[in-house]
């Protein structure tokens, strides 16, 4: 059986001290997921709440992905509501 990555987004990093870290976003019903894997670690590990850098870098690959009608707006929409909720000083006002 084949395992379904339409709303599977991932994409690989470095640590500050220069470890590879993979990280994977998850869409399923309306929840996102996060985990991410660093070299050297044992398990993978599940973020709630999600990095900053980490939304910041879904949001572009959803956007990108959305430029291309590969998905829908709604999906860009829920990544920007996650960053205003977690992360209010990052959000641009427009006052």
């Amino acid at each position: 059986m084949s395992k379904r990555t339409r709303n599977l987004y991932a994409w690989k990093t470095r640590t500050d001290d220069g470890r590879k870290r993979q990280v994977e976003a998850q869409l399923f019903g309306a929840q996102w997921k996060f985990t991410s894997y660093c070299a050297g670690d044992e398990d993978w590990v599940t973020h709630d709440p999600p990095l900053l850098d980490d939304l910041e870098n879904l949001e572009m690959k959803v956007f990108n992905k959305y430029q291309r009608k590969h998905n829908s707006w709604d999906q860009v929409l829920s990544v920007r509501k996650l960053i205003a909720l977690h992360y209010p000083e990052a959000v641009e006002s427009d006052d």
